[in-house]
């Protein structure tokens, strides 16, 4: 006869270490687009080396498929990005390079020193051994019930008769 194994009981240890090494935080939409943009004013780029580089260049930091693939869709509306098909000897398919407008590249500009701030206040709030949390920092592992964590909600959808 197997006996299980004793459940983990989290203690306050490991509180206080949640703190000092504080989970990875999951880009918002708006973060993500910032990010998008930074990476396209440098070079073009393509979708799996966005999510790639964003854990290199910024540890505790991460984007969602589902986050990118709106960030893009709002990007491509928007009339800010296009894409094309770079061929790679290493692929048997093509692979789908982004490309910022030359058209939106003052605006993208624009946006660095808030997205850059939200970065220094993020690194700040994350090494800082505080309880309080800065804005945009979500230090809770989970969404909240019933909530997916960076994925955005559709929003009610107007019906001709609730028109005003």
């Amino acid at each position: 006869m197997r006996s299980r194994p004793l459940p983990l009981r989290p203690g306050l240890e490991s509180i206080r270490t949640f703190f000092e090494r504080p989970p990875v935080q999951h880009l918002s939409l708006e973060l993500a687009v910032c990010w998008i943009l930074e990476r396209l004013l440098e070079a073009d780029t393509y979708p799996t080396a966005l999510m790639q580089d964003l854990s290199v260049s910024h540890p505790k930091l991460r984007l969602s498929e589902t986050v990118l693939q709106q960030a893009l869709g709002f990007l491509d509306q928007d009339g800010a990005i296009d894409s094309y098909a770079q061929r790679c000897p290493s692929r048997g398919r093509p692979r789908r390079m982004l490309h910022l407008l030359a058209t939106r590249r003052s605006d993208a500009e624009q946006l660095m020193p808030p997205w850059h701030h939200w970065l220094d206040e993020n690194e700040r709030n994350l090494h800082a051994s505080s309880h309080d949390p800065g804005p945009g920092i979500h230090p809770a592992p989970h969404a909240a019930a019933g909530h997916r964590s960076g994925v955005l909600s559709a929003g009610r959808q107007q019906r001709p008769h609730d028109r005003c």
